[in-house]
């Protein structure tokens, strides 16, 4: 067996390599050490981030033969994709924030941008992470070519923090002012008065933290990143843990953009780490793409909470600049990610018109599920896979844990009781809810990303994800599903290879062509922070790849697309670039909505640099025997619905080759997840034990 790396050659011989992704209900790790690797799964620990991440290293480590105390001296890498910013916002449990911006505009973020979410079949307006008796307004005005119309008197900010500190008792403050991404200068004198007066107080600028246009999602970014600016103290503490323990590198946290950062940055932008866990699997996703020769696929990440779908188009991940995140629509660059609650722990419930719904409440890791056996009493999609026969109470995780089958049976009779059916019918409802809330959800994003689903595959991971992938996949049409071996894992794989990443923005606004110097002196400026902010990260000059990204759009619409270039900015490289745009434009909205001779607006430019680091990589397995693995035993499964329960045959996952083929229906029993093939499909394993599901034709 070899280890692979896809895109920076083979892992360094003798180094070691932890990822660890913390989940809602799990906490995954994985082990590299360049010839194998390991993987194991712990309970996550909601309130003690460290120790949840300890056990999952500790498992690892004595899988490996090892203990941690012993591995950690010589760990080079050990990558933490973490749940702990979500939670905050989630939860909205922040800090209590007050926010200074222009006179006039107090009420920007409470409008919310007329923004409605669904509540019990109801909109209500989402909630505001600062209330608006802790907003208040300065006499300030800049417009949008820079030219101050009214002067700032720094001493009106002081004066309305004081007010902010005295009546309120704020944890916290956001600093934004009207078209300060033009000129930052109200901006910056603002923030330096009130740290000046008010030295111990977090402050956060919109300016500073990202100068874009569009105010809103500008300052909802700065509003974010205060209020969540506690959310790692429980990732400080584990830093310090680990290197007590022997660990001689620092820990990199997986950011929403798919790279990593120090613990210290993390600190600076916690923000950033809003879809950590997620971003970290799409980035693990690509390297599967480049491995098996997929270039077109979909992921899709059923973990205990919820289901998370991203883009994957000639082996990129799909970005974007804006968009909501739980409930808020704020800018963050980052990995084009998409999250339904749908997801194993997600529980089935009875709505005020006795319709049966599924999620987004889940049960989390405690109580969890009823079959844990933690005194949870509510009917989750694992606990009807259990009472459905897909998922073997002996054989949870391996054999490792056993879950309790009675508990589930209970769960499912109780809501059944309400719904007027018997047990089996309640589990099979919540089972079909939840596959059909994914299926909708994948769906209505193939229509958004106008492109032929039919060209793409689904690449499946989480631990619950296998168990639909192959009946969804044939529902859309898609060219079939890839499931990795590191499926249930995949997102601490990831964790474990992203590259250093750090980005700037800058705000231009220039029609294209553009005949000055603007973009080219922009990109320049733009390219030197970046490579700065990696210096600052120890990232060496030579191990630094710097690359582009512009943001645009029509002239006078609202939204743009983010276009990666890497073509110049002269007059050549900005007519390629036009053109690059209305063909992506075309693409997804159809030659019929683009007019003839439209001016194209690039609004916002932005530089990205990856800092290349040690990282694990993909086991590479010798031929196997090939032909039909002996199956370990038989269970009884319900199939279809009002049906008595089929014998199916199933397969440990262990004893797959490369080159092994199975024919649906059967059910793999991995270490850490179930695959469901059904009738209609045939698997294959390539040399990296991934399986390849495809329905017959």
């Amino acid at each position: 067996m070899t280890i692979l790396d896809t895109e920076h050659g083979t892992q360094p011989p003798g180094s070691t390599c932890i990822g660890v992704d913390v989940g809602g209900t799990f906490t995954d790790a994985i082990l590299s050490d360049g010839t194998t690797v390991w993987r194991a799964k712990a309970p996550s620990t909601p309130g003690d981030l460290g120790a949840g991440v300890l056990d999952a290293c500790e498992r690892v480590a004595e899988r490996a033969g090892t203990t941690l105390d012993a591995l950690l001296p010589s760990v080079a890498r050990f990558g933490l994709g973490t749940t702990a910013v979500t939670n905050a916002i989630a939860s909205r449990t922040g800090r209590r924030l007050g926010l200074v911006t222009t006179q006039g505009f107090e009420d920007l973020v409470p409008m919310a941008r007329a923004m409605r979410t669904h509540v019990d079949g109801w909109l209500t307006t989402p909630d505001s992470l600062v209330d608006r008796e802790r907003i208040r307004g300065v006499r300030e005005r800049v417009d949008r070519t820079g030219t101050v119309l009214t002067a700032l008197d720094p001493a009106d900010v002081v004066a309305e923090v004081q007010w902010l500190v005295d009546h309120h008792q704020i944890e916290g403050l956001t600093v934004s002012f009207l078209w300060s991404c033009v000129n930052d200068a109200h901006e910056s004198a603002a923030v330096a008065a009130v740290r000046e007066r008010f030295p111990d107080l977090p402050l956060t600028s919109g300016a500073e933290l990202l100068p874009v246009v569009k105010e809103f999602e500008r300052t909802q970014f700065a509003l974010l990143n205060a209020y969540t600016g506690g959310a790692l103290d429980g990732v400080d503490t584990l830093a310090a843990e680990l290197a007590a323990r022997g660990l001689r590198v620092s820990p990199l946290l997986v950011h929403s953009g798919g790279g990593s950062i120090s613990v210290a940055e993390g600190r600076n932008v916690p923000a950033t780490m809003a879809e950590s866990g997620p971003a970290a699997g799409v980035i693990a996703a690509q390297a599967i793409c480049a491995a098996t020769g997929v270039s077109n696929a979909v992921t899709g990440d059923v973990g205990g909470t919820s289901f998370d779908v991203s883009f994957i188009s000639d082996g990129v991940a799909s970005r974007r600049s804006t968009g909501e995140l739980m409930g808020i629509w704020t800018a963050l660059p980052m990995i084009d990610i998409n999250s339904i609650g749908t997801g194993g722990g997600s529980i089935g419930w009875v709505d005020s018109l006795n319709i049966l719904r599924v999620g987004p409440r889940s049960a989390g890791a405690n109580p969890g599920p009823a079959c844990y056996g933690r005194g949870g009493s509510e009917p989750t999609v694992t606990d009807a896979l259990v009472v459905l026969g897909y998922i073997d109470p002996a054989q949870f995780l391996g054999g490792t844990m056993t879950l309790d089958s009675d508990a589930a049976m209970a769960a499912c009779e109780t809501l059944a009781g309400q719904l007027g059916m018997s047990a089996v019918e309640a589990a099979w409802g919540i089972w079909e809810v939840a596959k059909s809330s994914m299926t909708r959800a994948l769906r209505a994003r193939f229509a958004e990303q106008g492109v032929d689903q039919r060209e793409f595959s689904l690449i499946t991971m989480g631990g619950c994800g296998a168990l639909s992938s192959a009946e969804i996949a044939h529902e859309l049409g898609l060219r079939g599903v890839v499931v990795p071996e590191l499926a249930s894992v995949l997102s601490a794989f990831g964790a474990a290879t992203s590259d250093v990443r750090r980005e700037r923005s800058r705000a231009v606004s220039v029609l294209l062509p553009d005949g000055s110097d603007v973009l080219a002196q922009t990109a320049k400026e733009l390219a030197d922070e970046v490579r700065a902010d990696l210096a600052a990260d120890e990232v060496p000059d030579e191990d630094v790849t710097i690359g582009l990204i512009a943001d645009v759009r029509f002239f006078r619409q609202h939204y743009e697309l983010q276009i990666p270039w890497d073509g110049g900015l002269d007059e050549d490289g900005q007519a390629a670039l036009v053109k690059r745009f209305t063909s992506e434009y075309v693409s997804r909205y159809g030659s019929g909505a683009v007019s003839t001779g439209a001016p194209v607006e690039l609004v916002t430019l932005r530089a990205y640099g990856l800092g290349a680091t040690v990282r694990a990589s993909l086991a590479q397995y010798d031929d196997g025997p090939g032909g039909v693995p002996e199956p370990s035993g038989e269970r009884l499964i319900h199939l279809t619905r009002g049906s008595e329960p089929t014998s199916v045959p199933t397969v440990v996952g262990d004893t797959l080759q490369p080159g092994h083929r199975l024919t649906g229906p059967a059910v793999i029993d991995a270490a850490d997840t179930t695959i469901w093939i059904p009738e209609t499909f045939t698997a294959t394993v390539d040399s990296y034990r991934n399986l390849h599901l495809e329905a017959a034709k």
